[in-house]
This record gives structure tokens, sequence and C-alpha cells, in this order.
């Protein structure tokens, strides 16, 4: 939908041209162990109902949500749904951020809604309940895992960037933004637009920890208010054509791009590697609200923060000490083309450059079909170790690659692999599953020569 928006075709995106293309299945913690099968997830039987076809059925039952898939991810281990990096019993599990500081790298992570949700939290906490944001914010700050948080959660600002009459703390406590705010800060607090360029562009330098909180409420644009007068669309030069939704993003808040940018420069400059991850976190939020213009607008802003990943690479590093995966935790909404209610599995339809793509959604859900991922640099090879079964259909109908996919818990290890860490074994789970791609997730592990020796 947003290669269709923005260029109208696909295959110009950032990371289309990495070495490694895989699926990824995603189911969480169950009992039995729940595993895809491409042979269900693909059924273009009708159903008669309001499912359509027994594929689209298929794939709305036993999704993961973001704690548990983050979770896997970031341990290499399945739980069940809500579990913040602990097994299904509460007991806590080694999150590879952990691993990373403790072999010398500085660690990260960034997100574009609020930093303490499930996503980002997987990679500093560990906690039962992903709604204990928090228990899990404080964790995250003051534990000292992390080097660098940046995401949604600012409690003076509301989700259209005003100034809130009284602080609203979802993300955090107030003792702890108390405690950001005051002389014994545990990490540097930034805050405006301003700062967030200064640190992109290379102008601005801070030492020790950092948390970027912008002037935003829980997602830096997906939540805000239309405009009460619609754009004009012959108006010359118009400061509000050319967006998805009719509108203009808010003013003064910095892109995901931007605030990757700043992380990179941020943990760049330890000589001994880094490991960020960054979430384009909303697309998933407007996914289940079924918003085809915001999704676009939220992978767009996704798909820049690669591109601004792979920039730093070429200008401070390189693809031979570098390891950079993009992915998603999981689908959501079933997404298809406009007449995929009596067409099975029928694409989205391509509409051109700058108009909405012909859309209908399935469902308002997470969803289980296989996803799709991209890797590129050193160690990228190491996913390939980890397939786990071939789904034609990714080749047949997505067109993505040969079929081959791996189990969300696959990543983990490779990662640890690149980076000259002990790897677990992976448990391998039978094949069976596949599909769409909703909302992404990008890492970038960087090691620095001989350290992964």
């Amino acid at each position: 939908m947003a290669s269709y928006w923005e260029f109208g075709e696909r295959g110009r995106q950032p990371y289309d041209d990495f070495a490694v293309k895989l699926g990824m299945t995603t189911e969480p913690l169950s009992n039995p162990q729940a595993t895809y099968d491409p042979s269900a997830a693909w059924d273009p039987t009708p159903t008669g109902d309001d499912d359509y076809f027994e594929g689209y059925k298929a794939i709305k039952q036993g999704a993961t949500d973001s704690a548990a898939a983050g979770t896997a991810l970031a341990t290499g281990v399945k739980t069940s749904n809500g579990r913040i990096s602990t097994d299904a019993e509460g007991n806590p599990l080694p999150f590879i951020t952990q691993e990373m500081k403790a072999s010398g790298r500085s660690t990260g992570v960034v997100s574009s809604v609020g930093f303490s949700h499930a996503t980002p939290a997987v990679f500093g906490a560990q906690n039962v309940n992903r709604g204990d944001t928090h228990a899990i914010a404080h964790q995250m700050i003051n534990e000292g895992t992390l080097d660098l948080i940046m995401g949604g959660g600012n409690p003076n600002f509301d989700d259209n960037a005003q100034r809130r009459a009284t602080p609203e703390y979802d993300w955090l406590s107030e003792e702890d933004w108390t405690a950001l705010n005051g002389p014994d800060a545990p990490m540097t607090l930034i805050e405006t637009t301003s700062d967030f360029e200064a640190l992109a562009d290379g102008s601005l330098e801070i030492q020790g920890r950092l948390i970027g909180l912008p002037e935003a409420g829980a997602t830096l644009q997906a939540n805000r208010d239309p405009l009460t007068t619609p754009p004009d669309p012959d108006a010359p030069g118009s400061p509000n054509l050319g967006f998805p939704i009719g509108h203009e993003l808010l003013p003064n808040v910095p892109t995901l791009a931007t605030m990757t940018a700043g992380a990179l420069n941020h943990l760049g400059k330890d000589e001994d590697g880094l490991f960020l991850m960054v979430e384009g976190g909303a697309v998933d939020w407007m996914a289940h609200a079924n918003a085809t213009g915001r999704v676009i607008e939220e992978q767009i802003d996704f798909n820049h923060a690669v591109g601004a990943a792979v920039d730093w690479v070429s200008a401070n590093s390189s693809w031979d000490e570098t390891l950079m995966i993009v992915l998603t935790d999981h689908g959501n909404g079933a997404p298809m083309g406009p007449n995929s209610d009596s067409i099975a599995f029928q694409p989205i339809e391509n509409n051109g450059k700058g108009v909405l793509p012909g859309v209908l959604w399935h469902s308002g859900n997470h969803t289980t079909e296989n996803t799709l991922l991209w890797a590129n640099g050193a160690g990228s090879e190491d996913l390939l170790s980890m397939v786990v079964g071939e789904d034609p259909f990714l080749q047949s109908i997505l067109g993505f690659n040969d079929g081959r996919y791996i189990d969300i818990t696959g990543v983990n290890p490779a990662i640890r692999t690149a980076a000259g860490l002990v790897a677990p074994t992976p448990v391998p789970l039978p094949a069976t599953g596949w599909m769409l791609l909703v909302g992404l997730g990008l890492m970038v592990g960087l090691r620095r020569r001989g350290l992964a020796d």
C-alpha cells in the first residue's frame, strides 16, 4: 500500500534489494503448540459467511500480541500473550540488549508509539503484564541496560502535540518524570524537534544515557485529529497536499527517520559497536482501525527510517560489520484487494502514485499469516540456517521469495551469532502457514570488527 502510494509501484523501498528474504511465522506459546500450515492459511474454499474463504478464517485464529512476539525476538523464547520478556510462568528471560550491553556494545530502542509499549519494552524490561507501563518504564529508565530510549509518551503533550493543562502519566510514573527533569536524572532528556534534528545532523552531542520524548502524545502523528476544513486540492503550493489522509502532518514533531539517525549517531560513538531496535509501532494501531491512509503514512515514515539507517551504515560503517533486519512481529487486519470478498487472496489494487490503493480489510485484529523479513550484511546468511519450512504461496501469490520461512524464535539466535555471542540452539517447529504484511519493525545490530571473531 505504501509503495503504491509513494512510488506507484513495488520494489523501490530501501530494503527491497537486501540479500536475504524469508517468510516468518509468529504464533505465540500455546498448548498444544500452534504452528503455521500453508494449506490452511491459503485455502480458497468459500465459507458462505463473513469470513468469505477458509484461509481468511484460518489466519484469524490464535494470533500473537506484540508482547509475546517481541519477547520471542528479544529472547528467542516463545511465551504467552501479554508477557514482557518473561516465560509463561512469569520467570524473567534474559533479553538480547542485556547480552549486547555485557559484551561492550551500546544499546537502544526507538518507537513511534509510547516508549514503554510492548515492543520497545521487551528490549528493556521484564514484566508479566504488558499493561504495567509504570513499572516497565521504571526498569527501562533506571536499570541501565538501555543507553538510549526514544518514543511517544511525553506526559505534557496530547496527540495533537498541544500542551496539556494537566500532565497525563500513561507511559511512565510522575515520580520517574520528575526524576528525569531533576538534577540527578538517570538519563538526559530531550523533547524539542530542534534537539532531535541536531542529534541527527551531528551538531548536538550528548554524553551518557539519553531519553528522547518528543512534544507529542502516545504517537508521533497517527492519533492526530483531522483538519476541520479539508484542503483545497487546487491551491497552488498548498502545504496540505500530498498526504494520504488529506491533511498535513503535525509541525514540530520529529519523524521516525530523524529519531533513527539521531539514535545511531548517539550510539555509534561507541567504538565497540551497537544494537538498536527501531519500531514503526503506530502502523499496527492504524491497522486495527482499518485506516488505510494512516497505515500508509506510518509505513512510509518507517520506510524512510530504514533509509536513514542504510545511509548511516554507508557513512559510518559497512555491511561487512553491520547486520540489519527488517521484519514485522505479526500481521494485522488482513488487507487485500477491493474484491477479495469474492476473489480469494486478490492483491491490493495499485491505483497509481499519490492515489489510495484499492483495499478491503478482513479483520480488526492481529492475524497469523506468514509475514515477510528482509536482512542484509554481516551474518544475514545465518538466518538461512533457521529455515523451518517452505510456503510456495510466498512466491506464487506474493512474488516475494522462493517460499522458505523461519519461526520468529529464529531471529534472536541469528543476531547473537552475528554479534559473536553464544547462540542457543533453537527448537525447530513443524512447518504450517502464510500471507500478507502489515506493521514493520526495524532492528539494526552493529558489530565492530574483531569483537565477533
